[in-house]
Order: C-alpha cells, then sequence, then structure tokens
C-alpha cells in the first residue's frame, strides 16, 4: 500500500508539469579592499558567483522554480550564498528559503566596488538587520507577495526549519509599496519576538529618477522591550543617490541611526563605476562609517548590544566581469 501511495504522489506531481528550463550565470571579482581598522588594511579580493535558475510551468500555468547562488571567496571553498524555492500564480508569489523581509520593501544601494557597509547604518532597523543588536537570528524563510498594477504587498516571517536556528524568535513582517511613474513609496512594519524581549519597527520608504538623478530614502522607528519593564527607541535614516553620464556613474550615500539619544552612529561615502563594456566594468569607493560603543547603549533591553565603538575609514577598487 505504501508503494503504491508512493507511485501516485509522484505521478500526481509530475502530471501537470509542461516544460522546466534551467539558466546559469555567473560575476568574477578581483580588487582591493581598504579598512583602516582591519588587521590588515589592505588586501586582495577575489570571488566567483555563479547563478542557478530553474523556472518551469505547469499545464494549468502555475510557475515554479528555484534560485540557488554558489560562491567561491579568495580561492577558499564553494559555499551556498542563499537558495530559494518558489511557487507562483494568480494568487501571488510564495518564496521559501534565503527570502525579503517583507518590511524592507525598497533597500538602500550600497556605494563602492565589494561594498563598504554605508547602507547598513540606514538600515540598522529593517529586514534582519536588528539582529546586530539583539544577538539573534532573524532573517526570515517565508515570504508571501502579491502584486497588482502599480501596488505590491508582501507578507514574511521566521518560521521553525533544520538549520535555520528560529528557536525562541518570533519574527514577521508586512510591506507595502506603490509604484507611479518613475517613482515609488513604500511603508514596512516588523514586529520581532526573542524570549520575553520584543522589538516594533515601522519604516518608510520613498525614491526614483528625477532628471538623470536616481534617489532612494529610508526612515525608520524601532521600539524596543525587555519583558521586564525596560524599554528603548531607536531610529535611523538614510539617502543614496547617483547620476550617469555615458559609461560613468558617480553614487553617494549617507546613513545616520539614533540609538535611544545616541546619535554617533554615521556613514557617508562616494563611489564610482565605469562601464567598460561586453559585461566588465571598473569600481571605486571611499566611505567613513562611525559606530557607538557598548557604553552608549545603557537604557537598551538587557542582552542588547552595538557595533565595537570604531569610526573607520574603508575604501575599495576593483574590476567585475559578468556572464
Amino acid at each position: 500500500m505504501k508503494k503504491i501511495l508512493i507511485a501516485t504522489t509522484a505521478l500526481i506531481a509530475t502530471a501537470g508539469l509542461a516544460q522546466a528550463d534551467i539558466a546559469i550565470s555567473g560575476v568574477a571579482k578581483a580588487g582591493l579592499i581598504y579598512n583602516s581598522e582591519g588587521e590588515e588594511s589592505t588586501r586582495v579580493h577575489n570571488e566567483v558567483l555563479l547563478t542557478f535558475d530553474g523556472t518551469g510551468e505547469t499545464d494549468g500555468g502555475l510557475q515554479f522554480g528555484f534560485n540557488t547562488n554558489i560562491i567561491i571567496e579568495d580561492n577558499g571553498g564553494v559555499a551556498n550564498d542563499d537558495t530559494t524555492v518558489f511557487l507562483s500564480g494568480a494568487f501571488g508569489k510564495l518564496s521559501f528559503g534565503s527570502v525579503a523581509e517583507a518590511d524592507e520593501v525598497a533597500g538602500l544601494s550600497d556605494i563602492g566596488w565589494e561594498g563598504l557597509d554605508v547602507d547598513d547604518v540606514a538600515e540598522a532597523l529593517v529586514g534582519d538587520e536588528l539582529e546586530d543588536i539583539l544577538d539573534v537570528d532573524l532573517s526570515h524563510n517565508v515570504n508571501y507577495t502579491y502584486a497588482t498594477g502599480a501596488l505590491t504587498f508582501s507578507l514574511s516571517g521566521q518560521l521553525a526549519s533544520g538549520g535555520h536556528g528560529a528557536d525562541n524568535v518570533d519574527s514577521y513582517a508586512a510591506g507595502i509599496k506603490y509604484s507611479f511613474s518613475d517613482a515609488y513609496v513604500g511603508l514596512g512594519y516588523a514586529d520581532h519576538g526573542v524570549g520575553i524581549a520584543s522589538a516594533d519597527v515601522v519604516s518608510v520608504f520613498a525614491g526614483g529618477t528625477f532628471s538623470g538623478v536616481k534617489v532612494a530614502a529610508l526612515y525608520s522607528d524601532a521600539s524596543l522591550k525587555d519583558g521586564l519593564g525596560g524599554k528603548a527607541d531607536a531610529k535611523a535614516y538614510g539617502l543614496n543617490a547617483s547620476y550617469t553620464m555615458d559609461a560613468l556613474t558617480l553614487s553617494l550615500g549617507l546613513g545616520k541611526a539614533d540609538y535611544d539619544g545616541v546619535t554617533d552612529h554615521t556613514s557617508v561615502g562616494i563611489g564610482a563605476a565605469y562601464d567598460l563594456g561586453g559585461g566588465a566594468s571598473v569600481h571605486a569607493g571611499l566611505a567613513q562609517v562611525k559606530s557607538p560603543g557598548d557604553e552608549n547603549l545603557e537604557a537598551f533591553p538587557d542582552g542588547a548590544k552595538a557595533l565595537a565603538d570604531d569610526k573607520e575609514v574603508r575604501a575599495d577598487f576593483g574590476v567585475t566581469f559578468t556572464f
């Protein structure tokens, strides 16, 4: 009987299959990274990223697929750099694995070639970035998105799964985005529960392209509680702008975070990229990132932490090849 059930299930799963395709693309990078506070202030970095996209459609019009990124960095081992499986149709799109947190409806771009984390300051409270403060994994593994016309609505959450480490964490988010002409606005909300502690985050996004200048802005407000009566507030905001002239793109990034009255977590960076054609480009970036120390966050809930007290100068320069 068990064999019959297994065979019947396999037939049902494959009967509606109409077609399936797998596409492979890649990115190769090589260059230099500088950090004034690093053990080695300047180091060589190289990586290869292979992307596998599988798509299919049933006779009934149901789309399904996966996305897997495989990365090899600095001549090291091969690692999975995010995998997502999805199912979509008239009902929307349901994704599992490495998914976007629904409250981060429109993130900011980073500055530089490999990325100098200028955007991380502005995005410190949205998506799963609060895990840097709460010291727990807040990444979501299920996302539902429905789009109709200019409106996109998303829900996401962290559900327990093998190897995900979701024990004692309840994290959910919702987001909505409206696009019009060359601009957009968005609103996000996240609710994180970590043991008896909790965090509620409201975020507002806006951006667009105006006279050739592409801009994106973010503001977020978080309320943290430790379950024992302790409370703390945090705010973060940032701006990213870029302008393209023929093959040259110039960019600027700003970020600031206020942790319960501490306003010295800031970032500023400038970048440039030149398109050489044929999938090759040259990138460079320069930034300063300043973070508050633990002593500045005594009002935060018990167990919360901050990044180390530092004022770093960061830079990178390298080439990128796409295939």
